[in-house]
């Protein structure tokens, strides 16, 4: 059976509320770069694109995987679609879920692009791909998910994104992706099932159950 392991981040539980009052501050000094950024100020642009570049990197990472050629170009391609879609944002939630809905559209359109022009180069069809066994390590099943969100419509393949290769919570999700925590949730199952019916159709369903 397919097992999905979500990424989770070690917390010191004696400073956990240390912690939580960092990740607020974080928030807040990018809610406020953000706000000075939207007036009009280069300057003010370019240190709020900084700040949220390890945001991008990480979204692009779990999408395109770190080892893609294409990663550095995919980074680039979102911090400009950020900084074109900042006018847009009416600070309804916090600037770094803003930033992680326009990186992760943006990361999967160039993973999109860059699968194509791929088989283009190439007369593989996707089913004729080499399988990726799973493995212990968890790269390598992040790079196993990766392939075969391939085969899942964009929002399944977004939900699944966020929650098992980024770590966010399903109410999180449903703030990044303006649904309901139910709607979050039912595209996790459904994505976990239609993986699952990938790997069996793959063979990969019966080597992970050894």
């Amino acid at each position: 059976m397919l097992r999905l392991i979500k990424a989770t981040v070690p917390r010191d539980v004696d400073g956990a509320p240390e912690t939580e009052a960092r990740d607020l501050a974080k928030e807040t000094e990018l809610d406020d770069r953000a706000r000075a950024a939207l007036g009009g100020d280069s300057t003010a642009l370019r240190i709020f694109l900084g700040g949220v570049v390890p945001i991008v990197r990480r979204v692009c990472r779990g999408v395109m995987g770190p080892g893609n050629p294409e990663l550095e170009d995919a980074i680039q391609d979102c911090l400009i679609e950020v900084a074109r879609a900042l006018p847009q944002f009416r600070f309804e939630g916090r600037a770094s879920h803003y930033v992680t809905k326009i990186a992760m559209r943006r990361a999967i359109a160039c993973r999109q692009r860059a699968r194509a022009l791929s088989q283009q180069r190439s007369t593989l069809e996707f089913s004729a791909l080499p399988a990726t066994t799973f493995d212990p390590a968890l790269e390598a099943r992040a790079d196993l998910v990766r392939n075969l969100l391939d085969a899942l419509n964009e929002e399944q393949a977004k939900a699944l994104l966020l929650y098992v290769m980024l770590g966010y919570s399903t109410e999180e999700i449903g703030v990044i992706t303006g649904v309901s925590v139910g709607t979050v949730k039912t595209r996790l199952r459904l994505g976990k099932e239609q993986l699952r019916r990938w790997l069996e159709r793959s063979g990969e369903g019966r080597r992970a159950g050894r």
